[in-house]
């Protein structure tokens, strides 16, 4: 067999093991919400799909944040100008989530008419960043009452004395990262122009298990580690095909 040969040989090998001469790759730059048991995610990816292939792969990254369901906010009325504080909670957890998933569809979009259905899985290794939180406690120093930015401890502070937490970053820099990992499956509904918009409303279960306990609450035996939740995920989509 010639060289020339050989290299047309291959040529067609390749294409029909990755679909066919006449492939087509779609291709939706997204941005979506998601909202869970344990708090909210934000996120941008890339989404693919290949004609005339039943399958879907998707891969970004969501940040969000991490609440224990125990949280309860409240007032101090006692102090003037007071704002809202979470008892018990001593740390702020936020986490940065990378993900990749891989769909199947059930139901083909054909036209902007459509309404296409694909069932997902993903994996994601969160990557959460725990750091402290402070608050304002009122002082009555005599003969000069005085209000004092510190690092909350509700086994120390009186809540009656506590004027609300303080800046968001305030103690940024005294966090831990805490590693971890997770799945997650997904009935997800696609409509929109089929070629160049994308809208998805999905549907699932996710659980995320983390290294050690993520330090939410003070007084709680035990905090959380794993993580299973229900969510809701609503994601557009620009795309081009090649």
């Amino acid at each position: 067999m010639s060289f020339f040969a050989t290299c047309r040989f291959f040529s067609v090998f390749t294409c029909l093991y990755f679909g066919g001469v006449n492939a087509q790759v779609n291709r939706f730059l997204m941005a979506d919400v998601q909202v869970r048991n344990f708090g909210f995610d934000l996120g941008v990816g890339l989404k693919k799909s290949w004609e005339p292939d039943l399958t879907v792969e998707r891969y970004g990254l969501r940040v969000g944040n991490i609440q224990h369901p125990k949280e309860i906010y409240v007032v101090n009325q006692s102090l003037p100008a007071s704002e809202p504080f979470v008892i018990d909670k001593v740390n702020r957890v936020w986490v940065l989530r990378p993900y990749y998933s891989r769909g199947i569809v059930v139901s083909e979009r054909k036209s902007r008419f459509d309404i296409g259905i694909t069932l997902d899985g993903s994996l994601h290794l969160p990557l959460a960043y725990a750091w402290p939180i402070y608050v304002w406690v009122y002082r009555s120093n005599l003969p000069f009452d005085a209000v004092e930015e510190v690092r909350y401890d509700p086994q120390t502070q009186d809540v009656q004395f506590i004027g609300g937490e303080s800046s968001f970053v305030k103690g940024f820099r005294e966090g831990r990262l805490i590693p971890g990992i997770g799945v997650s499956a997904a009935l997800s509904l696609e409509w929109g122009s089929y070629r160049n918009l994308s809208n998805t409303l999905s549907i699932g279960i996710m659980n995320d298990f983390f290294v050690q306990q993520i330090p939410l609450l003070h007084s709680i035996n035990r905090n959380p580690q794993m993580l299973p939740a229900l969510f809701i995920n609503f994601a557009i989509g620009f795309g081009h095909n090649d």
